[in-house]
């Protein structure tokens, strides 16, 4: 019996990735994981396993490990600003130390009874974590339109899928899958050719535009976003598409980012911003998005393996997704010899120069 071989991953080392801030939840997962209203929550972020809450005014993250027995801290309740783990009763502060021991009162608290916190923050209505802030390099994404005064902005409950967020990322900004994946929905299968965009690094971004065919909008739902495709994508994970509509000239937001979960899980966040003045409802938006994401996650959940590899072939009309492996792998390596040189790939500008496909 033949045994298939394992492609060669892309990211041999996926280690620089803790020195990204990356979401965990949304602010509302966290206020209703529990009656308090406060956590905790268990996440679990590139394969360290989180508590999420509320303590002493602020949003923590912590090991999701008690250090007595290892239950996890996400199945305690949140007591005087400290987490009481529910299996003996030790209670962590928001630096994760043990403050009580209620079988031992009288004792000094053992040093080692401590969990790992890590860096916590609220934005966008999602909670970020970074893992390794040892290099304090690295900042939450860019998102365009969150304090602009006229749009609403729709937090869309986050959602898991089976594959890595490398895939997931890829997804989003490839421009090659349209026709065959979204026919009717997104795309006309007619216009199969995609285009080749100038693909540039800017601070930390790839940024990109395209512009479909405007003769596709008959041919589409009422709803179907056409006109101009405005990409600014975050390294690693994150997505600001800004698409301004042939038909009336209105703009808006999708906004995405993903957490990755471990090397083959991510879970998925999407907010969609528009203006104020539109008075209809958010359900319409978010019902179209869901169809968009039911035609694309059966397709990228096939792919195997779940992370990207090294040998699949590519062609020019795949530069969006050649362009952000070629910087990945220039980041792995990078952090590999230090924070001078992680900064420098990181934030070192290039300019593309355009090919016709």
């Amino acid at each position: 019996m033949t045994t298939q071989v394992q492609p060669k991953p892309l990211l041999e080392d996926r280690t620089f990735l803790r020195h990204f801030w990356h979401p965990v939840c949304t602010r509302d997962e966290l206020e209703t994981a529990h009656p308090s209203g406060r956590g905790p929550l268990a996440v679990t972020l590139l394969g360290n396993r989180l508590a999420i809450a509320k303590l002493g005014g602020k949003i923590v993250a912590m090991d999701d490990r008690c250090a007595h027995r290892f239950a996890a801290l996400s199945k305690g309740t949140v007591v005087d600003d400290t987490i009481r783990c529910n299996y003996h009763g030790w209670r962590y502060d928001s630096s994760g130390k043990t403050v009580h021991i209620p079988a031992c009162p009288e004792l000094p608290i053992p040093r080692k009874a401590a969990t790992n916190t890590y860096q916590c923050v609220l934005k966008y209505d999602l909670v970020w974590v970074r893992l390794d802030s040892s290099w304090d390099c690295t900042e939450v994404p860019y998102f365009s339109d969150w304090d602009t005064p006229d749009m609403r902005n729709v937090v869309v409950p986050s959602y898991g899928w089976n594959t890595a967020a490398e895939r997931r990322w890829e997804n989003f900004t490839d421009l090659s899958h349209f026709a065959f994946v979204h026919p009717g929905t997104l795309y006309d299968p007619a216009y199969d050719r995609p285009p080749i965009p100038t693909v540039d690094r800017v601070d930390g971004e790839l940024r990109f535009a395209i512009k479909p065919p405007p003769e596709m909008i008959d041919k589409l739902p009422e709803n179907a976003p056409m006109g101009t495709f405005t990409y600014r994508c975050t390294m690693p994970f994150s997505i600001n598409l800004k698409l301004e509509l042939y038909k009336d000239s209105s703009a808006f937001t999708l906004w995405t980012t993903s957490c990755p979960v471990d090397d083959t899980h991510c879970r998925n966040f999407l907010i969609i911003s528009r203006a104020q003045k539109d008075n209809d409802p958010d359900h319409v938006h978010t019902a179209f998005q869901k169809v968009v994401l039911q035609e694309d996650q059966p397709i990228i959940e096939s792919q195997f393996p779940a992370e990207i590899s090294a040998e699949e072939v590519s062609l020019p009309t795949d530069k969006v997704s050649n362009q952000y492996r070629k910087w990945l792998r220039e980041l792995s390596i990078a952090a590999t010899e230090g924070k001078e040189a992680f900064v420098r790939t990181l934030k070192t500008g290039v300019r593309d120069e355009p090919i016709k496909a």
